[in-house]
């Protein structure tokens, strides 16, 4: 018999909260399970589903299609164990502190940054549906507690503004500076002509 690893995650879209088991006959991990684009819905067990700003009012069912394109980020509240050996693919790494918008959501969290590219290229030639952030703290738009998460995978297309922490403007146009001899041919060019 096979084995299947299981997630328990949580997905958000605009008004749902979805919470479930996803099953994965191989081992990934979860952003590359969803960034490989196999299937347009993902099947979750045990599930329940819910209005967003009212999640006590879950529907439980044993089990759900989720269309993964309606998702504005998707948590993982449990993840399965690594089998023995698996080294996952990845060029050189390190984490930069963000803030994420969506229309619904603010988020600060840890962005995985390739050592090798400056944050905006990498940002300008990302392809991958969802990214993998971690250490996310979560702030509803539409009132409501702040929720903290270990791993997140946002929707990339749903991303309206976002700003990189601490870290400086790359490639900002500079100021050029102005003699006094600018500031009195400016001013002599806005008197009437005489």
């Amino acid at each position: 018999m096979s084995e299947t690893f299981s997630f328990k995650i949580e997905v958000f879209t605009d008004t749902l909260l979805i919470t479930g088991n996803y099953d994965l006959p191989l081992y990934r991990r979860l952003s590359d399970a969803l960034n490989s684009r196999l299937h347009r819905f993902v099947t979750l067990r045990n599930a329940s589903v819910a209005p967003i700003w009212k999640p006590q009012q879950s529907q439980r069912v044993a089990q759900l299609l989720v269309d993964i394109n309606s998702a504005l980020l998707v948590a993982v509240i449990e993840e399965p164990l690594a089998p023995p050996g698996f080294v996952a693919p990845s060029p050189p790494r390190d984490t930069q502190p963000m803030m994420f918008f969506t229309a619904a959501f603010a988020m600060r969290a840890d962005f995985y940054t390739r050592t090798d590219m400056e944050l905006m290229s990498m940002l300008s030639e990302m392809s991958d549906d969802f990214i993998p952030l971690s250490t996310v703290s979560i702030y509803p738009l539409h009132g409501g507690a702040a929720l903290t998460r270990e791993f997140v995978c946002l929707g990339r297309t749903r991303i309206q503004a976002l700003f990189a922490i601490a870290a400086p403007v790359m490639n900002a146009p500079e100021a050029s500076p102005r003699s006094p001899e600018d500031d009195s041919s400016d001013s002599e060019n806005l008197l009437p002509e005489t």
